[in-house]
C-alpha cells in the first residue's frame, strides 16, 4: 500500500473525483480535485527522495519480502494467516527507527511483531557489534522466512527471534529482568494495551528508552471516527490510555499509518524528579 492510501482524505478525494466525473462538474473544479491528488502523491515521493535509502541489505530484505509467494505459502500451511505485505514498515519509518535507536545509543533493542524483519534489520545496523535486537513473532512459518532474509545481512547475527505469543515472551524477558533502551511495538493491534502495561509495569523498558509505536493513526479511522473493524477501536482505546497516562512524555507523527513515540516525563523534562520502582500507570 502506498503511505497516502493510508490518509481517508486521499480516498474521500477518489471518491469526489468519481462523482465529478459522473455529474460533469466544471472543469476547473475537476482540474482542483486531481490536482489534490496528485500533492497527496508528491508529497509522499519527495519526502522518500530526501530520506536515506536502505542500506543493500534492507533493499535486498525489502525487495524479497515483496517478491516472496506469500499466498502459496498460506495455502500450503506454511504460514498460519494470509499476509498482506503492507505489514512491511517500509524504508522512510525503518530510517526513523534507525535515527531514534542510534541518537539512543541503544544496546538492546526489542521489536514486538517481526514480520520479515525490516524494523528489526535497521535497527540493528545502528547497533554496536556487541549489541542485539530481540525479535517477538507469532508464527514460526513467517520467523524462519524472516531468519533465511536476516542471514543474507551483516547486521542479522545481531537479532534473535523468538517465536509465540507475544505476552507470554514478553513475560518470560521481564523474569529474566531484561530491559531494552529502544522498544517498537507493531504486532496484532488487540494486543497494544496488554502489551503497553506489561512495558511499564515489568520495567522492560530501560531508564532514558524509547517506545515506538506503529500503525496508531490505523487508515485513518482514528480520527475520522470511520472505524472499521476491531483493530481500529483497539487502536483507539491505546491512544487514549497513552493521552490520559500522565507518566509518559508523547508525540504522534503522520508517517505512513502514525507513529507513536513514548518516553518517561522524567527523561525528557528536567522539572520532573525521577520516579523508582511501580511507575502506578493506568491499569
Amino acid at each position: 500500500m502506498q503511505d497516502y492510501m493510508y490518509d481517508p482524505a486521499y480516498r474521500h478525494l477518489l471518491k469526489a473525483k468519481e462523482i465529478a466525473q459522473k455529474e460533469n462538474v466544471i472543469p476547473e473544479l475537476q482540474t482542483e480535485i486531481n490536482r489534490s491528488i496528485e500533492l497527496f502523491q508528491q508529497k509522499i515521493n519527495y519526502c522518500d527522495d530526501q530520506t536515506i535509502p536502505p542500506s543493500p541489505a534492507l533493499h535486498s530484505l525489502i525487495t524479497d519480502t515483496l517478491a516472496y509467494p506469500w499466498s502459496d505459502a498460506y495455502k500450503e500451511g506454511r504460514v498460519s494467516y494470509s499476509v498482506d505485505t503492507a505489514m512491511l514498515s517500509g524504508n522512510s519509518e525503518a530510517q526513523l527507527i534507525k535515527s531514534i535507536t542510534s541518537a539512543s545509543k541503544a544496546r538492546m533493542v526489542l521489536e514486538i511483531g517481526l514480520f520479515t524483519g525490516c524494523a528489526s534489520l535497521a535497527m540493528a545496523e545502528a547497533l554496536p557489534a556487541e549489541g542485539k535486537v530481540v525479535a517477538l513473532e507469532l508464527d514460526q512459518g513467517i520467523a524462519d522466512v524472516a531468519r533465511s532474509f536476516l542471514d543474507k545481512s551483516p547486521a542479522g547475527n545481531k537479532i534473535e527471534i523468538i517465536t509465540g505469543p507475544a505476552i507470554e515472551s514478553l513475560e518470560k524477558l521481564a523474569e529474566k529482568k531484561t530491559k531494552f533502551d529502544v522498544i517498537f511495538m507493531d504486532a496484532n493491534k488487540e494486543g497494544y494495551v496488554p502489551y503497553y502495561k506489561m512495558i511499564f509495569e515489568k520495567d522492560l523498558l530501560a531508564s532514558g528508552g524509547t517506545l515506538i509505536v506503529d500503525n496508531v493513526l490505523k487508515n485513518g479511522d482514528t480520527y475520522s471516527g470511520e472505524h472499521s473493524d476491531s483493530k481500529s477501536w483497539a487502536i483507539t482505546n491505546f491512544n487514549e490510555l497513552v493521552l490520559q497516562d500522565n507518566r509518559v512524555h508523547k508525540v504522534m507523527l503522520p508517517l505512513r499509518d502514525g507513529v507513536y513515540i513514548i518516553r518517561r516525563k522524567e527523561d525528557t523534562d528536567a522539572s520532573v524528579p525521577e520516579k523508582k520502582g511501580d511507575l502506578n500507570y493506568i491499569k
